[in-house]
């Protein structure tokens, strides 16, 4: 989906008010293209994007330890 396309429902996320967390591998084009990941952080105020390179749809489970560090580190500056 190029971003010009994202038109209608999709235009929602602009409304999004509270801190949102896009993490997302760069070889993950099965479940959900990454490119889309750029497109969300872009319509979605302050977002922040995490994209992890050469890895898939898994990050989570592949990396723990990593992926908790970064949800600490958002969680303590979105609670602000």
């Amino acid at each position: 989906m190029g971003g010009n396309r994202w038109v209608g429902a999709c235009d929602e996320p602009a409304k999004i008010g509270k801190p949102t967390l896009i993490i997302t591998g760069t070889d993950d084009n099965s479940y959900m293209p990454y490119a889309n990941s750029l497109i969300l952080a872009e319509k979605i105020p302050g977002a922040w994007l995490l994209q992890v390179k050469d890895d898939g749809h898994a990050i989570m489970a592949q990396y723990p330890d990593e992926i908790n560090k970064i949800l600490q580190t958002f969680l303590s500056t979105a609670s602000q």
